[in-house]
């Protein structure tokens, strides 16, 4: 999990949602929240294997830490927590009933065993490391070794120590060596879970802290990270209970009525232009989806001529008036500030409805987000800064300067144009990229002798900002809770401002 970026950023979506954007979320770099995502305990595991006089052996370290980790999992299960590394395998470890588990295959890098995660170093070396050292909590000594900072790192480490207890600190010491624990030692090491976090207690005020970037130099990933932060902390105080990933989304899409700090209203703009992206995104999804429906539809394959053909003929029929315009014409004659979005977007993502018939709702929200950018030019600067609007990628931007650039043609011809061009030409050219680069097989219609056959369908999919741990974050120091913004909550959102 991580909690900001410096900006929109980019990443290369899958060959199925085209590639168009899907973009890195704007609080995707780096984070630190509380014990469940990103360990404090492992600074007090990775103090431990440094005072233990352990050899400087990568290969020892790594196992320490899978151990580690292992261990973790089945502490979490056992406590009935989420949202832990291996806490699935742990769970299904503790429905075999053992009185005794021995963890040390499970945490072994043996491909032939049942391993708690397939990572070599964990979710600690896969996820978690580099946001740590970006806040200055861990570092890499001479050895390649991760060990924590002499100042924030050894803090952290203590505070977790402090709070779990000294007899409670030796016999996690002790498991981890033995990789072996009885139901019982999962019972008492259940107060290094990540909802055991104490109220009243300085490691919950040093975890705002850092979260919040009061404890590091406020760089503009921290700065970020902050933002978004209180900007899911505002969400709770608008809608009065806890909020979800899509809340926080569609709560953050519109301008607020009343005007919010310079700082959180920067970082809202870039929420605003990343749920655009996704919207683009669902939407040419959609078109992919449909031409997947047209090449089905007839078991002796379509040419990229048959799949236009189809494309003008339904859009045709469909509603002429909307379509018979250009381009130009049918994004003026929408509304960017009352058009719904949301449901648009919900009819785009349900798995009911006909393709050709989503096809019709996905161009008119394209034609809405051009308009939308068009009219708002702090929401098109925003974009500018942090999505491509050149190269390889695809983003919100390429897409509709591809459609400005010939904005007086007749929708129906560019839409047609984009289906083939922009769509089953783009999926064919991505998928190509990850079989070369990847080995990884995608396509979902294959070419043979001139057309192109059925090999999977398609569903458009929503893009995962992650928001989910964050808000998890925010519980589990106790600045949410079911009921939206605790009294902690409060004053951390009042010192944000």
């Amino acid at each position: 999990m991580r909690l900001s970026s410096h900006n929109l950023g980019h990443f290369q979506a899958d060959s199925q949602t085209l590639d168009i954007i899907a973009g890195r979320s704007p609080h995707e770099d780096s984070c630190f929240g509380s014990r469940r995502f990103t360990k404090p305990w492992k600074l007090t595991v990775s103090e431990t294997y440094a005072r233990r006089g352990t050899t400087s052996d990568f290969e020892a370290w790594r196992t320490w830490v899978r151990r580690a980790e292992a261990l973790y999992a089945l502490v979490s299960a056992r406590a009935g927590e989420t949202g832990v590394g291996g806490v699935d395998w742990a769970n299904r470890r503790l429905a075999a009933e053992e009185r005794v588990i021995d963890f040390a295959a499970a945490a072994s890098i043996d491909a032939s065993q049942e391993r708690y995660l397939r990572q070599s170093l964990g979710v600690f070396g896969g996820a978690y490391y580099t946001q740590m050292a970006e806040l200055g909590l861990f570092t890499e000594n001479r050895h390649g070794i991760q060990v924590a900072t002499r100042d924030l790192g050894r803090r952290a480490a203590g505070l977790f120590a402090d709070a779990i207890g000294p007899d409670l600190a030796k016999l996690l010491r002790q498991k981890i060596v033995d990789a072996r624990v009885s139901v019982r030692d999962l019972d008492r090491l259940e107060r290094i879970a990540p909802s055991q976090i104490q109220l009243e207690s300085e490691e919950r005020s040093f975890y705002e802290a850092i979260l919040f970037a009061r404890e590091q130099s406020p760089g503009q990933g921290a700065a970020s990270r902050a933002a978004t932060l209180s900007l899911i902390l505002e969400t709770a105080r608008a809608i009065e209970e806890q909020p979800g990933p899509e809340d926080v989304r569609w709560h953050l899409f519109n301008p607020p009525q009343a005007p919010l700090p310079e700082r959180l209203e920067a970082q809202r703009l870039n929420w605003e232009a990343y749920q655009c992206q996704d919207l683009m995104q669902v939407a040419s999804a959609a078109m992919l989806a449909w031409a997947i429906t047209i090449i089905n539809a007839d078991g002796q394959g379509q040419t990229l001529a048959d799949i236009r053909a189809e494309v003008v003929a339904h859009l045709t029929g469909h509603d002429e008036d909307a379509f018979a315009g250009s381009w130009r014409g049918l994004r003026l004659s929408l509304d960017p500030g009352t058009f719904p979005y949301q449901a648009m977007w919900d009819d785009l993502t349900s798995a009911r409805g006909a393709p050709a018939d989503k096809a019709v709702s996905a161009i008119t929200l394209m034609a809405a987000l051009h308009q939308r950018l068009r009219t708002r030019p702090d929401l098109a600067d925003a974009a500018a800064r942090g999505l491509p609007g050149r190269g390889p990628a695809r983003s919100l931007r390429t897409e509709l300067d591809w459609l400005e650039s010939r904005d007086t043609d007749g929708v129906v011809d560019r839409i047609a144009d984009y289906v083939i061009d922009r769509v089953v030409r783009r999926h064919s050219w991505v998928a190509m990229q990850k079989l070369r680069r990847q080995r990884d097989y995608t396509f979902l219609f294959e070419l043979r002798d001139g057309r192109l056959f059925f090999l999977a369908g398609y569903q458009p999919v929503a893009t995962t900002p992650r928001l989910a741990p964050a808000i998890q974050f925010l519980e589990d120091i106790h600045l949410l809770d079911e009921d939206g913004l605790t009294a902690f909550g409060l004053d951390a959102l009042g010192t944000s401002r």
